[in-house]
């Protein structure tokens, strides 16, 4: 699969409980780790739906009503502002045209 995609419509994510305890060291942050692997934007939105705020934060989602097993299974990151970032194990809807990078490390930054 590739290290990222993005939607043409807007789709269900899952920002998932418990990812605070993964660090990302070779990029320094999980939005840097967005924009160096696919993000679109050196200052972007969070992703949310019906949100306009600055994206602070690369949150960890997977994708729970996606018809390809691989995206329900697999974390992304996606540009979130603190407010919906904090919202663990909330189902929220994803703008159309939002960029999902993978998670997965040894895909992207530690090849």
């Amino acid at each position: 699969m590739s290290t990222a995609y993005s939607v043409k419509r807007e789709v269900s994510i899952k920002n998932e409980n418990g990812t605070a305890r993964f660090n990302d060291d070779n990029c320094g942050s999980w939005i840097q780790h967005w924009k160096n692997y696919g993000g679109n934007s050196d200052f972007p939105l969070c992703c949310v739906k019906g949100c306009s705020n600055f994206a602070e934060h690369g949150a960890h989602i997977t994708r729970p009503t996606a018809k390809n097993e691989y995206y329900k299974t697999h974390l992304y990151i996606v540009p979130m502002c603190a407010h919906h970032n904090g919202m663990h194990g909330k189902i929220l809807t994803a703008v159309s045209g939002t960029v999902f990078v993978c998670a997965n490390q040894a895909e992207t930054c530690e090849k």
